[in-house]
């Protein structure tokens, strides 16, 4: 898998893993709760937040992105793997590699948040090092501490294939 920043030409059918996943979770979509994927290259402008998309030979199978949420830290956001394509350690390398990048934006601190109901997310993201902070009826909000210098990728960060 190549992990890249998103072009102009790969938003529709990131927009699509995405909202595809909201609707096997949760069945239907409110395209009103998902401003930011409908102009992903707005929302995500490589200086503060970055979209990522994971392509095979076959299309992107999966994203994430940094969201800048405060002087040194970042927010993980659109988490999303292809259904046929999970358990396969795609998440885990684009984790990773979100942190990295964080790390390169000179992050000392990650957070997220996630639904309560995704026991997989819930359970990933705590073996990844993420502690829960917060939490209410929904939602459980995670963070974690960056330390050490960002790890060199095998995967390219370029924003060509």
């Amino acid at each position: 898998m190549d992990i890249s920043r998103i072009t102009p030409e790969e938003c529709e059918e990131a927009k699509i893993l995405v909202l595809e996943g909201f609707r096997e979770r949760f069945g239907w979509i409110d395209d009103t709760l998902n401003p930011d994927i409908k102009d992903i290259t707005r929302h995500y402008d490589g200086v503060e937040n970055h979209f990522f998309v994971g392509a095979d030979e076959k299309g992107i199978v999966c994203t994430g992105a940094v969201k800048k949420h405060g002087a040194s830290t970042y927010e993980i956001v659109r988490m999303s793997v292809r259904a046929d394509m999970r358990s396969k350690g795609l998440g885990r390398t684009m984790l990773r590699h979100l942190e990295d990048t964080a790390k390169s934006l000179k992050a000392v601190k990650l957070v997220l948040e996630t639904n309560r109901a995704w026991e997989d997310a819930v359970g990933f993201y705590k073996r990844s090092g993420f502690i829960i902070t917060g939490e209410n009826e929904s939602r459980f909000y995670f963070e974690k501490v960056l330390t050490g210098p960002s790890r060199t990728s095998s995967v390219s960060s370029s924003s060509h294939r």
